[in-house]
């Protein structure tokens, strides 16, 4: 269907060049001034007198023309050189609207001249005619001295028919420039409201008009007509062939060739995201160029064939922009959304969805199309303000028709359970659904309350936004798969970055990125400023409607208006929003392509949020309108508050800057401060939040991490020690214990070979103990509590193993006493034999 619309209006345009012009009538109504001109007719040709001859003129020979003829055509051009320097100067609509009368006044006049003079010199040529000799005599001299006042005559009547020419044409000059400044003059008057399309007097006004843009739709088409008639043969006839040949052979035949051979050549690349962006980038430039292509080719031929007049030529040059903005709509539309193929689709669309949405980008193309024609067309023959009105009325209410087909279509994408409407039901689609309505009801309530371009305007803007917005997503699209693929950790050109200089491939990919980010920052830049582009030169035309709407408030020196706190509010929200998407996008995006730890991404991530918003706020405030003087009277007032109630509150944000700089603590620490112990989990603006052990959070605020001690487990070195205490029952297995614990702690992957393990004898206990202590290192602190029981478990075994006497952690556990008289008289009678350890009777013993 695109490649149809594309075929139709490159035959619609061929035709429009070569035989368009035959459209209106062959013999076209007389030159007549405009309804509105009557009342002002230019002084300088009505005021000139006319005596009588002083002497009758010949009966043979025409009447001789007015001696102030000359005079009056010269005081005309001089009347013209005026209205061109104040059509310059004024700027009142009411005033323009006298000028352009009295300059279609002065043409009609500089017309009806150039007529009789036409008639006069026909005459006057007759005359020579008849006193010309036939066959081979020669001029008497009878006719000869007739023929001298004649040619006298003629020469005199030529230059006056040449000076009412200029005339004419300086008058049709002066015209279209008065007419261009009421249109722009309408144009950026974009809150005023002229007659709706419902009330009488708009009919009335574009009536009244109409027989004056007729005329001139009819002078400029038999300017075209009489260019094709004159052409010269055969040169007109090849020319327009041969362009309409290789407009055919470019838009029908070169097109799916070129389409493979991009698609093959993009599928060959080594990154799969760039093959597909890259084939959709040379199918959008193909379906966009070669019909643009071909429409330049026929226009080209018809100039060379000589076959367009002025004004043609400048309409022939607006087909071929009509034939690119139509091309660009449908090849966007189709590499985004519409493609036959679903994997050449840049978006996850259905099959369903796309084909609901191809006619109403169709319509879109057909819409632009017509438009900028219609409205070149207004220009080209200097229409009235009347007729641009009605133009920006259908206009504005065709695009709103096309705008409410797309939301019909999206929304019966959105049927509950269909599993086949695909990105239709997405919140993107949401947004889209809204603002078109939005957008439909603000053109309709614009166009019938009589703010015709503020209505033409809203609808103009919706598809130049989508085509903006379509066109920087698949170049955005188009330079991230790109540099993915050249930067790429296994791409060649990190593989040879890495040989030539040495550098990480890790670093590489970085550099990658933020090429790539600084490549899509000055792409969405130059997005905005096309957006605002037809607001006025970077929007200032349309804010400067919006400012009127109040006065300005002063401050000090400082002058804000309501605009301004508008724009600076406005400022503040869309800053804080790209402050956060660069956040998020450091985090996503350029911090896992880094080696730094936890602790140092928070703090880069962090610090990017803080200047984000800082430069946001600082925008806001240019914005609204406050300099350097006006922000340090704010920034003093803010320090008496802050020295009464706000103290705190900044203590604790600049605390939280010092962290994020000089990073004492950092996010994944682990930490001790104030009788807390836990992980750091986040560094806000006023308070850092620990997580302890027990998975409760604990919010401590900055301050205390920095005038207060702080545990530190993890800044430096993450090493921890482990520690075991045991004790044995015999020092003749401290050997064989102080081996079987060495052996123990090594064949825990845990354990750290570097710092190695080490086994000390802490003490020798009463009765023959041997207490150890032992220490081994870990990576993670957090693996201390779980490595040390792991060690008893395995210890408790390999001893009983070996069969070493383990008396526990704190030794044996003996009781001494020291026998009375009694005791002794006792154990001598009857004294039991020590035991095999060498030890004494217990109480034990005795009881």
């Amino acid at each position: 269907m695109g490649k149809l619309i594309q075929t139709a209006a490159l035959a619609a345009f061929a035709v429009a060049v070569v035989m368009g012009a035959s459209l209106v009538q062959a013999e076209p109504a007389p030159n007549a001034p405009a309804k509105s001109a009557a009342p002002a007719v230019a002084p300088a040709v009505a005021a000139a007198p006319t005596p009588a001859p002083a002497t009758p003129a010949p009966p043979a020979a025409p009447s001789a023309p007015s001696p102030t003829s000359t005079e009056a055509l010269d005081a005309a051009r001089q009347r013209l050189s005026q209205l061109q320097n104040q059509a310059e100067t004024v700027s009142n609509d009411a005033s323009l609207a006298a000028l352009a009368s009295q300059a279609a006044a002065i043409e009609a006049q500089a017309q009806a001249a150039i007529a009789l003079r036409a008639k006069d010199l026909a005459g006057v040529d007759h005359a020579l005619k008849r006193l010309q000799p036939r066959g081979r005599h020669a001029l008497s001299a009878a006719d000869a001295q007739k023929q001298k006042p004649l040619l006298a005559e003629r020469a005199e009547i030529q230059t006056e028919f040449n000076q009412a020419h200029a005339v004419a044409s300086a008058a049709n000059n002066d015209f279209n420039l008065i007419a261009e400044r009421r249109r722009e003059g309408f144009s950026a008057r974009v809150l005023q409201q002229s007659d709706s399309p419902l009330s009488p007097d708009f009919w009335t006004a574009l009536a009244d008009a109409a027989s004056t843009d007729l005329v001139r739709f009819n002078d400029a088409a038999r300017d075209a007509i009489d260019a094709v008639a004159s052409a010269p043969e055969p040169r007109g006839a090849v020319g327009v062939g041969l362009g309409l040949a290789i407009a055919l052979l470019l838009a029908l035949l070169a097109r799916r060739p070129l389409e493979q051979l991009g698609r093959r050549k993009s599928g060959e690349a080594v990154s799969r995201g760039f093959a597909r962006t890259a084939a959709a980038v040379w199918v959008a430039g193909v379906d966009t160029g070669l019909p643009t292509l071909a429409a330049i080719c026929l226009r080209i031929g018809a100039e060379w064939g000589g076959l367009l007049s002025g004004k043609a030529d400048a309409m022939a040059g607006a087909a071929v922009i009509a034939v690119a903005w139509a091309s660009a709509i449908l090849a966007l539309g189709r590499v985004l959304a519409t493609d036959a193929d679903p994997s050449q689709r840049l978006t996850s669309m259905s099959d369903d969805a796309a084909r609901r949405i191809q006619v109403p980008l169709i319509a879109v193309a057909v819409v632009t199309g017509v438009g900028f024609i219609l409205t070149k067309l207004n220009y080209v023959i200097g229409a009235s303000v009347s007729a641009t009105v009605a133009a920006d009325c259908v206009l504005s209410l065709a695009y709103a028709g096309v705008a409410g087909l797309i939301l019909v279509s999206l929304g019966r994408g959105r049927a509950p359970g269909d599993p086949a409407s695909g990105a239709a039901q997405s919140p993107i689609w949401t947004l889209v659904s809204l603002f078109l309505s939005i957008a439909i009801m603000a053109t309709l309530g614009a166009v019938f309350a009589g703010y015709t371009t503020l209505a033409a305007l809203i609808s103009s803007q919706i598809f130049w936004l989508s085509m903006i917005c379509a066109g920087t997503y698949l170049l955005i699209r188009f330079v991230d798969d790109l540099c993915g693929m050249l930067f790429g950790r296994e791409a060649w050109v990190a593989r040879s970055f890495s040989v030539l200089f040495g550098l990480k491939r890790s670093t590489i990919s970085q550099a990658g990125l933020l090429v790539s980010a600084a490549v899509q920052l000055v792409l969405l830049i130059g997005a905005v400023r096309l957006a605002l582009t037809p607001f006025g030169q970077s929007g200032e035309l349309l804010t400067a409607h919006f400012g009127n709407g109040g006065g300005d408030i002063r401050i000090g020196s400082a002058t804000i208006s309501p605009l301004a706190i508008v724009a600076g509010i406005a400022t503040l929200v869309i800053g804080t929003a790209l402050a956060h998407a660069v956040q998020r996008w450091v985090n996503r995006r350029y911090l896992p392509l880094t080696d730094w730890d936890a602790g140092l991404r928070n703090s880069v991530s962090t610090g990017v949020g803080y200047l984000g918003v800082g430069v946001a706020v600082v925008c806001a405030m240019g914005a609204m309108g406050f300099g350097f003087q006006q922000i340090a009277l704010i920034a003093s007032a803010l320090s008496v508050g802050i020295g009464f109630g706000l103290q705190q509150i900044v203590q604790n944000f600049v605390s939280g800057v010092i962290l994020l700089v000089e990073r004492p603590v950092k996010v994944g620490d682990w930490v001790t401060v104030d009788g807390f112990e836990g992980d750091i989990r986040r560094i806000r603006v006023r308070a850092t939040e620990i997580q302890t052990f027990d998975r409760s959070t604990i919010i401590v605020p900055n301050s205390d991490l920095i005038t207060k001690p702080v545990q530190n487990k993890t800044l430096w070195n993450s090493n921890s020690r482990v520690q075991i205490q045991l004790s044995i029952a015999s020092p003749g297995d401290a050997t064989r214990a102080r081996d079987l614990i060495l052996d123990v702690a090594k064949q825990d992957r845990r354990i750290l070979a570097e710092p190695a393990p080490v086994v000390l004898i802490e003490s020798l206990a009463a009765g023959g103990a041997v207490n150890f202590n032992g220490f081994a290192y870990v990576a993670n602190p957090r693996d201390v509590g779980a490595v040390r029981s792991d060690l008893y478990f395995a210890l408790l075994e390999a001893f009983q193993q070996k069969g070493i006497a383990f008396n526990g952690a704190g030794g044996p556990q003996n009781l001494i006493v020291e026998p009375g008289p009694e005791m002794q008289r006792i154990l001598t009678a009857g004294a039991p034999k020590a035991d095999g350890n060498g030890r004494g009777p217990t109480v034990a013993d005795r009881h």
